[in-house]
């Protein structure tokens, strides 16, 4: 006779309103559906984004037939982007509390999560690591916050880079 052991995430109750129930509770689910929820979340945040961020550049380039001078909405929607939350008097912190700041930002970290997962995921579909995915996911995240900070610090300090240099290559 052979022992069947059975995980937390897996016991069976005999009511299925408990069963449907225990579906909502958070606590019930492993880090892998956490894990394949913010896959398919991040990915839908990213289609979106792109397709607001080409209807706005698609826009953009109808100034001449909506009536307006060429490169007015252009100019409006950079205008509105380097708009300040709230005004420091610092030039760098002004820069950073832009709601445009907080857009790159934001989709910066909803790119590193799904390439970051996505990549995790072609390594076990290719057999790589499959007996440690709660480290490997682990250590993609850590790699992933710091991507994202590195990020977020050529962002903030790359205006200025530009501006003292004229171009990036000085």
């Amino acid at each position: 006779m052979t022992k069947v052991t059975v995980e937390d995430s897996q016991i069976e109750t005999s009511s299925k309103a408990s069963n449907f129930l225990s579906w909502f509770n958070p606590f019930s689910r492993g880090m892998g559906m956490y894990a394949w929820l913010f896959q398919r979340i991040t990915g839908l945040c990213l289609l979106i984004y792109v397709f607001i961020h080409m209807s706005i550049i698609g826009l953009m380039l109808l100034d001449p037939f909506l009536g307006f001078q060429a490169g007015e909405l252009y100019n409006t929607v950079v205008h509105a982007m380097n708009q300040n939350l709230f005004d420091t008097g610092v030039e760098l912190l002004n820069h950073m509390l832009s709601i445009g700041f907080f857009i790159d930002a934001g989709v910066m970290a909803l790119g590193i999560y799904h390439g970051a997962n996505g990549v995790r995921v072609v390594l076990f579909d290719l057999g790589i690591g499959i007996r440690h995915q709660k480290m490997i996911f682990w250590i993609f995240l850590v790699l992933g916050v710091i991507t994202w900070a590195l990020g977020l610090f050529l962002i903030a300090i790359l205006p200025g880079i530009v501006e003292i240099g004229g171009t990036l290559g000085g």
